[in-house]
């Protein structure tokens, strides 16, 4: 059916997410509790590293994709660079301006970011179309 496989692949995306979610955590307390670098750095280095392994994880594991490819590791890159742009924005507004502790703007950032990234990755880095329904079950 093809709603229990897109169902299939967003409970995928969400675990991948958390354990990406809990690296990128690592990095930005990391970088920034423990190394003293300002926080919008931190957080821009630790979506990076975050998304790297998410990018690796969802290919095999989500999407069944059996090889990477440059063409779609740029695509990839290209979503989260636009979603880094945003998302370093919104964490300089929630901490700058509104005050919210940088974990929880990172965690809010991210509970944002999760629907809106598995719905870009499925269509434009990995291209599952409508008629790929039937093979990604």
């Amino acid at each position: 059916m093809p709603g229990q496989s897109h169902l299939r692949q967003l409970l995928r995306f969400c675990g991948v997410g958390l354990t990406c979610l809990a690296i990128s955590l690592a990095v930005l307390v990391g970088l920034h509790a423990l190394a003293g670098l300002n926080y919008l750095l931190a957080y821009a280095a630790s979506f990076i590293v975050g998304n790297i392994a998410g990018y690796l994880l969802n290919a095999r594991f989500t999407f069944s994709i059996d090889t990477v490819s440059h063409t779609g590791a740029l695509r990839y890159m290209a979503v989260n660079g636009t979603l880094l742009c945003v998302s370093t924005g919104f964490m300089k507004v929630m901490v700058g301006e509104f005050g919210v502790w940088y974990i929880t703007a990172a965690l809010l950032i991210a509970a944002v970011n999760t629907p809106i990234s598995f719905v870009a990755h499925r269509f434009v880095t990995y291209q599952i179309r409508t008629t790929d329904r039937a093979r990604s079950g």
